[in-house]
């Protein structure tokens, strides 16, 4: 019987320098849950992660040591669906995963899948996510549609869903050289043992919260980030701060250029404020930050941030440096350039739009990106029916942050319904 041959991906640009920098205190995973309106059957579920997993071919993989980079090879194990721990978004030992970079867990009703970043990003983990939950559900007899928003595993793949989107850009679009950025304000305060991270989940009414946000003449991720930022400058109890506190915001690329690539296709852009300002008023941190958002969403820069890095891979003396020499360095530049420049990060990544036949089954969503020790605490927000799910997860002990936060919300008229993992906000 011939031996079959394994298929082999590159990385994409952005994914590079996560199997290099990762460790148990910057995991660079990220979670996506459904919760169905009833308990997951475990083994219809492993029956539909194997499906599934095989048709995304960029997920079906393990990665490997190559001379001068990492790469991608097909994996011909089989996913292992788990029962959930307590631990969230934890470094990924893939040998203890069939080598799998991507972690499939349940509790109860809840389906929970933990990407590592290296293989894709928000937008294509949701496409995996969906086409696991009506495969599901197909299983267990249920009458489905798709209705053309869902991936069937039956369905033949394309070739664009696995293109790397960077490399593209970058032989359309040309450089600029960026300025130097200061460093960012970190949080100081206790970090849980044993790389834990907290996490509490905020439900509120989708409309409720576009409503006044639209008081404001702002957008839900805008009036979100100006929160933040107040939220931060109250719990601050005025301090005097060295650095500018630094909010940094995902941008998904294909909204701007037609793409199905499930892998990594976003750049992003950065509000600086300066919390030594006497003003606590919210619409003006408002302007503020709408302002600095126009700013920012310039898509030239926001390309030019991108493909930045891929001038920098395709540069031939640094391609021809092996791959353990090249990481020594990809680590040092990293660690002044990477997260040191950033205070918090937050990512929306919207609403979540399913065929009608699969809504009477899924309750709602849940997002949850990872912190690292320079940014230890985060947030992110996903929106089905009229369900938001605004999650902050934390690698420190100190509450005072989200205290001030939920206050502000109060303050909004905003209700919020409380979920976290034994993690207690006044």
């Amino acid at each position: 019987m011939a031996k079959k041959l394994k298929r082999f991906y590159d990385l994409d640009n952005a994914a590079k320098i996560f199997p290099v920098v990762s460790n148990e205190s910057r995991s660079y995973m990220f979670r996506l849950s459904i919760v169905f309106k009833e308990a997951i059957d475990p083994l219809v579920m492993q029956k539909a992660l194997t499906k599934t997993t095989k048709r995304f071919k960029h997920l079906n993989v393990r990665i490997r040591k190559g001379l001068f980079w990492y790469y991608l090879e097909e994996n011909l194990k089989q996913p292992i669906l788990k029962k959930e721990t307590g631990y969230i978004n934890a470094y990924l030992y893939r040998e203890l995963n069939n080598d799998f970079l991507f972690r499939t867990l349940y509790y109860k009703n809840r389906l929970s899948v933990e990407f590592f970043h290296a293989l894709t990003d928000g937008k294509g983990a949701l496409e995996f996510i969906n086409s696991l939950a009506y495969e599901y559900l197909i299983l267990k007899g249920y009458d489905i549609n798709p209705e053309g928003l869902v991936i069937q595993a039956d369905a033949a793949s394309n070739y664009q869903e696995v293109e790397d989107e960077f490399q593209k850009l970058y032989h359309k679009q040309k450089v600029f050289k960026l300025g130097k950025e200061p460093k960012a304000y970190h949080l100081k305060g206790t970090f849980y043992a044993n790389h834990y991270h907290a996490v509490m989940h905020l439900y509120m009414h989708t409309q409720e919260l576009r409503k006044r946000a639209k008081f404001y003449d702002a957008s839900v991720t805008e009036y979100f980030v100006a929160l933040i930022i107040l939220a931060q400058k109250l719990s601050g109890r005025n301090k005097t701060y060295k650095h500018l506190y630094r909010v940094l915001i995902p941008v998904n690329l294909r909204q701007y250029y037609p793409s199905i690539t499930l892998r990594n296709f976003a750049s992003f852009v950065r509000i600086d404020y300066d919390l030594n300002q006497d003003t606590k008023d919210l619409a003006a941190i408002i302007e503020f930050v709408k302002k600095r958002m126009k700013e920012e969403l310039n898509l030239d820069l926001m390309v030019n941030k991108v493909i930045a890095n891929v001038k920098l891979e395709q540069n031939p003396l640094l391609r021809m440096v092996p791959l353990p020499i090249k990481a020594i360095a990809m680590k040092s530049v990293y660690g002044l350039i990477g997260e040191a420049l950033n205070s918090f990060d937050i990512s929306n990544l919207g609403k979540v739009d399913l065929p009608r036949d699969m809504q009477e089954h899924i309750s709602h969503y849940q997002f949850t990106i990872g912190p690292s020790n320079d940014t230890p605490k985060a947030a992110s927000v996903i929106s089905y029916n009229d369900t938001l799910c605004l999650t902050f997860i934390s690698k420190m002990i100190e509450r005072d942050f989200e205290s001030a936060f939920m206050s502000l919300l109060r303050e909004e008229g905003i209700v919020a319904e409380i979920e976290n993992n034994d993690w207690e906000v006044m």
